[in-house]
């Protein structure tokens, strides 16, 4: 090939029959302090538990928009929800409070902001013996908002 030359390719015309991705398939959210999963109870409790099995860890994520997200229970249909006061709760219905600012940190964790309470930013997070922690008790760099999906 001489200088100035250009080469060019023919169209990749072969078909490849690959099974599309579920991205609707439930998620289980794994948080890195205490190891346990978290579960949105069909009473409206929130915490975590470390019975994988246990069908209320099984989350279905939906996208409002780009980063902002839902966070609902794959068994009981109820949504995640923070309160003014920062406490995690079950909603039936997804409203502001079932808002959350989805964000993939450097250590390949999400976390999940309240996007009513953004400008406090208040974390989703559990505490080591599974009970669910107070927004305003939250903070970047803690183990309990790392979330793992799973």
């Amino acid at each position: 090939m001489a200088d100035g030359d250009i080469s060019t390719f023919a169209a990749l015309t072969e078909r490849f029959d690959l099974p599309l991705g579920s991205y609707k398939k439930p998620k289980l959210l794994y948080c890195s302090n205490g190891g346990h999963f978290l579960r949105i109870r069909p009473d409206g409790r929130v915490d975590g538990t470390r019975d994988r099995s246990d069908p209320h860890v099984r989350l279905q994520l939906s996208a409002r928009s780009a980063g902002e997200v839902f966070i609902r229970s794959a068994a009981s249909g109820l949504y995640l929800a923070m309160d003014p006061g920062g406490r995690l709760y079950a909603a039936q219905l997804p409203g502001d409070e079932c808002l959350f600012l989805e964000r993939l940190e450097e250590n390949h964790y999400n976390t999940y902001v309240s996007k009513a309470h953004a400008e406090q930013r208040w974390f989703v997070g559990l505490k080591k013996d599974g009970s669910s922690k107070a927004g305003p008790r939250t903070h970047g760099g803690q183990k309990a908002i790392l979330f793992l999906p799973l």
